[in-house]
Order: structure tokens, then sequence, then C-alpha cells
């Protein structure tokens, strides 16, 4: 008999958490007592550089602009201050990011799904690499992004902005550098969970370089710009599969309390290969004179994504011939047991390669007060995968289970780790191929006019009008391969992967391309006709948008007040092209295009008071939408009797005439500024949502449906009524969210000139909402909306001085209902744990001499090895943990 435990990390960073936390809180309290006249003389007039530099332009962004707005500013050319644009947008107040494979990808704003906001380069809208329309923000190298502005309010002359806020990724503009500039960056990159398996990856490295000029007496800019990241994968998990209730689908006199929760299997998993990505950016920009420019941006990147999964997983299931010999109940769960199952010993491969290239000319012109804009832009994604599964095993065993965390305990009565044992084939049959991919692409034509006044209220008025058409489509490949032989020929085998670090014994591991070359024939992924038809879909949006838009300047109790009020009317078309499957035994199907056509007027207000003493009082106010997720818009549908021949018909699929979320908002918020060298902040937000989208079984009429025929058998197919079931996404009304944001940064030499360097960061958002949105996947419980988190907390501290440099970062987020990635792009709803992530960095930049500009730099991300955790539902309902190691990254700088 084996046993077998989990090997868990317990590093802990809590009191230098802490620390920060009382540090921030009292510089905060000390700072607002510190005389203004003296901080706003200083201010104003030294140059910084560095960690200071990049939080001082942020800053001023922040503090200029007439909406609500947050900030990220580049410390130099090349040097956001994180390594992924994500993790640096998630410490914004009121953002928050979830990890994906280790890394900070999706980002949630205002306790909102990633697919409520919108993510633009260069002010226009950006196609997708995921199967959605939300942006996967680690196809962006941060070296090639200058700045990152978020907009939490509207603003009318903002066009694709999304209904929980609309983030601008920004390259630079060339002319705005006084002088030539040329930077290189190189970094080795170290995972602390080294090589788990045998010719895993534990290394990797970056390397970047930025070049900037000015010709023809500065009229004409060039800036171009390469990222290359090499980032090995190392990573182990497991998963139970979820809690289910015995309703005939699980067996054995353990299973006979049909009113608990029994595991319905597990899996665990090691994560090997290479990410590699690479990044081009050009900016050419032509300004002969103060009434002309034109300026072409171009960006492109290659993604490709190389994975081994080397594993283990087992049904629990009657299907799989498993069965429940006993367990114990605690608390309705059956968290210890014995189980009579038959382990699949799994080593696949997944392949996936990215292609994003955006393309945008913008010319303006100005004519006395006029000036005219004309911006054209062109952007392409495409996403190809590839999943090859193969599996083994060596029949039922006796597994005994227990549950004293995430990680059970395990017993087992086999040795998995035998060639001569283990053969080619299981309940998962011996190999399966799939091959998704996708196709985005979005052009769009805008043109803008704008007119200055020299008085009155009214200080200049914005109109113009995009046009945008978006074309996506999905086609899924498939096919099952069965083995020509079940033994594996030793010269194909690799030294056994130990799956202790996941609870589970050693498994027999081969070289996957070897053994498809030795134990199986050719084989070719198709359309999997009729079963499988029903993944593939287009869909199409035609988008105009007319927008107005006056920029106020006026006073309020003798203190300057600025800002806009504006209107966008939105007119969306949308259609989808895909299949009806009508199932067996018709097994047929029925091609379907559906769509509709819908406006929607947005009115938008902004305004800010300036108060004394560096206060801004901010309102912003008005109408916001977010278009429905584009797998929800597919028309691809499955419709089925329940008897089979007869009974009750019920469907399932996507709804391309979903209306989009919207909402009306309210935003608030209160700022005190010391200058561009800091500011504290408080910020309330309240949205009511007047529609938004959640699956949900319903009522149906299938009297339109073909479901009348004649069984192979010859039995007659008919239903005996036509009101059936129907699942699939839907609009709801009503309900609200809403928020309050505490932020501040504060250098420490305002509280004490001993402090001189050290400063704090910090931002907590509370968040809440009264919506509960149902899942058929859930049942009948309630749940909340994706992607709220009840609070967010961000906290830095950093020092910086003399060219040493050190900052610290801590992003915690609560539990919330997100989404976890499934093959072929798609995604399925379940609930993440609350997660605390630290990283730290070192530096030392050279300020004179013969090597001035160069620059040493270490990083660690996730300094504590902080694991991914997924639960069902409730939190004793553990469902998956993950850990991605610690990742170290020492290079170089230099800046001529």
């Amino acid at each position: 008999m084996k046993t077998v435990q989990v090997h868990r990390d317990t590093f802990r960073l809590s009191p230098v958490v802490a620390g920060c936390a009382l540090l921030m809180l009292a510089a905060g309290a000390q700072a607002q007592q510190a005389p203004a006249a003296q901080g706003d003389n200083k201010l104003d007039t030294v140059t910084v550089t560095g960690i200071r530099k990049g939080i001082e332009d942020a800053i001023s962004v922040k503090k200029n602009a007439t909406s609500v707005v947050e900030s990220i500013s580049a410390e130099d050319i090349g040097k956001l201050p994180d390594i992924s644009i994500a993790e640096s947008i998630s410490r914004l107040p009121g953002l928050a990011a979830q990890r994906v494979n280790g890394q900070a990808q999706q980002i949630s704003i205002r306790g909102t799904a990633p697919d409520l906001s919108s993510a633009l380069l260069n002010g226009r809208e950006q196609v997708s690499t995921s199967g959605d329309r939300y942006v996967e923000y680690d196809q962006y190298p941060s070296e090639l992004i200058s700045a990152v502005t978020v907009y939490k309010t509207g603003d009318a002359s903002l066009v694709g902005q999304g209904l929980a806020g609309t983030v601008n990724l920004q390259t630079v503009k060339p002319l705005n550098f006084g002088k030539r500039t040329v930077a290189f960056n190189v970094r080795g990159e170290k995972n602390s969970n080294g090589a788990i398996s045998d010719g895993a990856p534990s290394t990797g490295n970056r390397v970047s370089a930025s070049y900037i000029d000015q010709f023809a007496d500065k009229t004409l800019g060039l800036a171009v710009g390469f990222a290359h990241s090499d980032h090995p994968v190392s990573r182990y998990q497991f998963e139970t599969w979820n809690w289910v209730k015995n309703g005939g689908n699980l067996s054995g006199a353990g299973a006979a309390d049909k009113d608990a929760l029994y595991p319905q299997g597990f899996k665990g998993l090691y994560y090997t290969g290479r990410e590699k990505r690479d990044g081009v950016m050009g900016v050419l920009e032509y300004r002969p004179s103060t009434s002309f420019s034109s300026t072409l941006d171009v960006y492109h990147s290659k993604f490709s994504y190389d994975e081994t999964r080397r594993g283990m997983e087992v049904p629990f299931e009657n299907w799989s011939g498993a069965n429940f010999n006993s367990t114990t109940i605690t608390n309705g769960l059956a968290l210890a047991g014995t189980v009579q199952a038959t382990p699949v010993v799994r080593n696949n491969i997944l392949t996936r390669e990215d292609k994003l290239s955006a393309i945008g000319w913008n010319n303006k012109w100005v004519v006395d007060k006029w000036t005219a804009v004309l911006d054209l832009s062109h952007s392409t994604a495409d996403h190809d995968e590839t999943l090859i599964e193969m599996n083994s095993g060596l029949g039922a065993d006796t597994i005994t289970y227990n549950y004293a965390g995430p990680v059970p305990t395990f017993k087992f009565g086999k040795a998995y780790d035998s060639n001569a044992a283990v053969k080619l084939g299981g309940p998962f049959g011996n190999g399966y191929v799939n091959v998704p991919s996708f196709r985005d692409k979005l052009d769009a034509v805008r043109l803008d006019f704008s007119r200055d006044f020299d008085a009155g209220i009214i200080t200049s008025v914005d109109f113009g009008l995009n046009y945008s058409r978006r074309e996506k489509s999905r086609q899924h490949l498939e096919t099952g391969f069965n083995a020509l032989k079940s033994d594996f020929a030793s010269a194909d085998l690799l030294s056994p992967t130990d799956l202790s670090r996941v609870g589970l014994p050693a498994i027999l591991a081969w070289d996957i391309d070897k053994a498809l070359a030795s134990n199986f024939g050719p084989y070719t992924p198709a359309v999997l006709n009729p079963w499988g038809a029903t993944k593939n879909w287009a869909i199409k949006e035609n988008v105009s948008t007319v927008y107005a838009k006056a920029n106020l300047e006026t006073e309020l109790l003798g203190r300057p007040v600025r800002g806009n009020v504006g209107l966008q009317v939105v007119n969306t078309d949308q259609s989808s092209t895909s299949n009806t499957l009508l199932q067996w035994p018709l097994a047929s199907l029925v091609p379907v295009q559906d769509g509709k056509k819908y406006t929607d007027v947005l009115p938008t207000l902004n305004l800010s008071w300036s108060l004394p003493d560096q206060q801004q009082l901010r309102l912003g106010a008005g109408q916001a939408i977010a278009r429905p997720k584009l797998d929800d818009l597919n028309a691809s549908f499955q419709v089925g009797l329940s008897a089979g021949n007869t009974g009750t018909p019920s469907g399932s699929g996507g709804n391309p005439r979903l209306d989009p979320w919207k909402s009306d908002y309210l935003d608030l918020s209160w700022e005190k500024y010391f200058g561009s060298k800091g500011y504290v902040a408080v910020a309330g937000f309240y949205k009511r949502l007047k529609s938004y989208i959640y699956n949900v079984t319903t009522p149906f009429d299938f009297k339109d449906y073909p479901l009348t025929g004649t069984a192979p058998d010859g039995t007659p197919i008919k239903p005996s009524t036509t009101i059936g079931t129907i699942t699939h996404p839907e609009n709801g009304q009503g309900g609200s969210l809403r928020g309050l944001e505490f932020s501040l940064s504060v250098p420490l030499e305002m509280v004490s000139p001993s402090l001189k360097g050290f400063g704090v960061q910090g931002n907590l958002s509370l968040t809440d909402s009264s919506i509960n949105v149902k899942d058929s996947r859930f049942g009948d419980q309630n749940l909340p909306l994706p992607g709220l988190s009840k609070s967010v907390l961000n906290l830095t501290a950093y020092y910086e001085n003399n060219g040493y440099s050190l900052r610290v970062s801590q992003r915690h987020r609560s539990n919330f209902l997100g989404s976890i990635g499934g093959p072929g792009g798609t995604s399925e709803k379940t609930f993440i744990k609350a997660d605390t992530v630290v990283d730290l960095q070192l530096g030392y930049e050279i300020q004179e001499g013969t090597y001035k500009g160069l620059s040493f730099l270490l990083q660690v991300n996730n300094l504590t090895n902080s694991a991914f955790q997924t639960f069902s539902g409730s939190e004793d309902r553990y469902r998956g943990w993950e850990k991605y190691g610690r990742q170290t990254l020492l290079g170089v700088n230099y800046k001529l």
C-alpha cells in the first residue's frame, strides 16, 4: 500500500504587510498636516527620475483630468514598474487581476467581470486572442507601453468604452522627446519550482530594445521597440472535479446518503514547457507645422506556448465503473472514503500560437479655432491551439482519500510508474486531439471636429463619428485515435514523474512525439459532424457611434469648475451564423443565422471643482453599456427529446438577440494633492444596472423546430409536447453595484527630511452588489455578480535615493466568482478564493561617469509562492489548488 502526502510551502510575509499598512496610514495623516506653502514650492521645481518620475507623471495625469481616472507612467523608456502590464494595472484603486498560469492576465474594474470593461491601444478598440472580447493583457509587453490611463467614468468622445471602465494603453510619441534615446534591457529568469519533470525547463529570459529619434529639424520622429520573453512553464495543480449528489450517477454503499455531496473525481497534473513572446512597436510622427500632424503607429506580437501535462485523473462516477465502498460524511460532505476506481495516467501536450497586429493612422489639422482629426485603424488576432491527449492505466484500484485541505491524502494499491503494468487505454479511450482556432478582425474609421471659443462657460465643442466593423469566428477540429499497440517502447520512456507535490504517486512518463510515432497511425482532425458542428460559429458586429461634447470652465463660490457634458448615440447591428443540432436519433444539422439591431443613447457629465489647498471634488454621471460576450452571442443550438424518440424537448446554446449590459452611474471623488508628489483620495460610486446577462433555464415553445421524423430502426420520432425548456444567456433587469475607494501616494520626506527617498502607496476598494444571478451549472444557488470581490487591497513601500531603489508590493483580492479557461478557448464559472501576491524589486543605477545610464535590477514575483485556489459554491468544497512558483529575474538596463 502506498501513502502519498503533499508538500506545501509555508513562507509568510504578514509582518511586512502589516508594517506597510501602518506606515501608509501614518504618512497620510501627517502629510495632510504638512504646510501647503512649503510643499508646493518644491514640488513644482524638483526634477525626478526612476520610480518617483513614474509616480509623479501618473499623479499629474490624474490631477489634470476632467474625468475620474487612474494612471500609470513608465519610470523611463521601456521601464513600466512590472514585467506585466496587467500587474501594473491591477495595483490601481478599484482594479483587480485574475491570475492565469501564474501571471496577471484578466482585469476587473470595480467588482465586475473583465468583459464589462474595454481595452484601447492609443485610443482605439482592440481585437482579442481570447474566445471572447476581453483583452488578454499579457499579449502587450510592458517594455513597449509608455503609459496606461484607466477611465472610471464615461466621456462622450471616448469610443469603445466599457460599462465598468476603459483601459487605454499608450505607446510613445517620439516628437515629445527632446533628443535621441536608446535603451536596452536584458534579464534572466528562474522559477523556484525547478524542473518538476524529466526535461522540464526552469529558466528563461527577457530582452528588449527601444530607439527614439527626431529628424528634419524635429519635424519627423521615429520610435521603434522590440521585446522578447522566454518564460519557463513550471506549475502543478490538484483539482476536485466537483461535489455532486447521488442522483443515480454514483454507486456503492458509500454513496447511499442521498443528501450528501461526493467528490465527482479528481486530477493532479504537472505543467511544464515554454511560453515565448516577441513584440514589435513602431511609431512614425510627422509634424511640419503647428497646423498639421500625422502619426502612424504599428504593433505586432507573436505568442507561442508549448506545454506538456503529465499526471493522473480518476473518475468517481459509475459510468467509469467506480464504486464507493465506504465514506465518512462531515457537514454533508464525503471528505474521506474508500473507492474502487480506475485511474488514468495522462501525458498530454498543448501547443498554442497567437498573432496580434494593429495599425493606426491619425491625421490632425488645425485651422484658426477649428481642429479636425481623421483616424483609420485595422487590427487582427489569430489564435491556433492543439491539445493532444494520450491515456494509459492498469485497471481498477482501491483508493483511500482524506480531505484535510484542498489536496487530500491518498493511498493507492498499485504502482503507476511501471512500464510492465501501465498500458495505453482506459476510461477516456486511447487518445484524442482538439484543434480549436479563432479569427478576429476589426476595422474602424473615425472623424472628429473641435471648435474653440474665447469667452463663455463653453470653452470648446467636440463632435464626431466612428464606424467599426468586427468579425470573429471559431473553428473546432477534433478526432479520436486508437493505439496500434498498448505497450510502450523502452526508448520512448522518460524518468517517472513524481506527483507527490499534488498528493499522488509517481507515474509513467514518455516522450509524447516518440510515443505517437511508435504507437499510433496517422490521424486527421476535422469538424465532427454532426455532434461537434455547434462548436463552430461566426459573429459580425457593425457599430456606428455619433457624439457631441461641450467642454466647460466656470466658477462656483469663487472657485474654478471645469468639465464636460456630452452625448453618445451608439447603433449596433449584431449577427451570428452557426448550426442547430437535432440530437439523436435525428442526428442532423440545420444552418441558422440570427441577430439584432439596437440603439443606445448615452449621456455623460464630468465636473471637477477646485477647492482651496490643492483639493478637488469630482462628479461623474451618465449611462454606459457593455456589449454581450461574443461566445454568448453565437447562434449555435442543440435540441433533443427527453425520451429519445418522444417526450419533452429541451435545448441549449447561445443567444444572438441579447441586449447589452447597461447601467446608470454616479461617481463622487475627493482628492487632496501635494503638488505632483503625492495625494490622498476618497471616492464612491453607484451603478444601477438596467440590463445584465446571465445563463438561465426557462420555458420555451419549440413549435418552429423540426423535431419529427423516423429513427434508423423505423421508429417514429415525435415530441409529446412542443413546450419544453431552453438554457441560454438572457437579459435580466434591476439591481445595483456600489463601492468606496480609498487611495494614497505619499513620499515620506514630507513627514520628515530624514525619510528622504522613502514612500508609500496604497489603496483599498470595498464593493457590494444587490444582484444575484443564476447559472444552470450551480442549480438553484444564488450567485454573486461575476468578478465581484468585496475587498481589494494594494500596498507598496519603496525607497529610491542616490541610484539605489527598493520596492515591495502586495495585492490582495477577496473571494469572487471568476472564469477559468477550458479547451478551445471556452471558459466556465467557478469561485476563486481570496488571493494575496507579494512582489519585490531591487535596483541600482550608475548616475555619473563612464557607465552612466547602466542599471541593475533584481525582481522577485510571487515572493511568498501564493497558491491559486478555487472552490465549488462554499469554501469547504475544495476544487482547485495550483502552485506557480516564485519567479526571480536578474538583469541590466542601459540607456544612452
